[in-house]
């Protein structure tokens, strides 16, 4: 149902934003009273859910990604992300530190990219090198569960879609996928869009 929901959310983004008005992205322009700026830097974050493929399982996910100009339509980025077993204690619900996880996933990410920017929508597609660090699930036994600490490099690859309901505020999914030798993840994340591209009120 959760995959669903997620799916059925990236499809309404591309069906809102496709044939929608557009205006001239290569130059500052105003609308609605707000003058803007395109092609400035944004930055998404979001949460949703993972698929860990050593554990055959789902988990949840965390991330934020901050993309910056380098010519046009061709971006940098860097980034955080998390990947784990749980967020919260399943019987008291009380928040747990990562440490008690039996595995999970931390990553920090570089990437280059471009960007499809239009008056409504934005599409990113980015791709890097990342560092990956956390816990190894190995095996339970009559005495508990056994992880093993890892420190790992890895390659990071998303594709992000937003619909804008302010040129510079969004709403949007994120498909991701992120490989080391220890811990392989692929995600999908439900994600806020903020970008700088405000310049001031008319």
């Amino acid at each position: 149902m959760k995959h669903f929901l997620l799916w059925s959310l990236f499809l309404l983004i591309s069906l809102w934003s496709w044939g929608q008005q557009e205006t001239d992205m290569t130059r500052e322009f105003v609308y609605k009273g707000r003058q803007y700026i395109p092609n400035s830097p944004w930055w998404t974050t979001g949460a949703g859910y993972s698929y860990n493929m050593g554990e055959k399982t789902h988990e949840p996910n965390f991330f934020i990604d901050v993309h910056v100009p380098i010519k046009r339509k061709h971006y940098a980025a860097v980034g955080f992300l998390t990947s784990r077993q749980q967020f919260f204690d399943r019987d008291t619900g009380i928040f747990l530190p990562f440490s008690r996880n039996e595995y999970g996933l931390k990553s920090i990410h570089a990437m280059y990219g471009w960007r499809i920017e239009r008056l409504h929508s934005n599409y990113g597609f980015f791709a890097g090198p990342s560092l990956n660090w956390g816990y190894d699930y190995l095996y339970t036994d009559s005495v508990g569960s056994w992880s093993q600490k890892f420190f790992d490099p890895g390659v990071y690859a998303s594709v992000q879609g937003s619909w804008k309901f302010y040129f510079d505020l969004g709403i949007g999914t994120t498909f991701w996928v992120n490989w080391n030798k220890h811990y392989q993840a692929v995600g999908c994340t439900v994600h806020i869009y903020f970008s700088t591209a405000f310049k001031r009120q008319l």
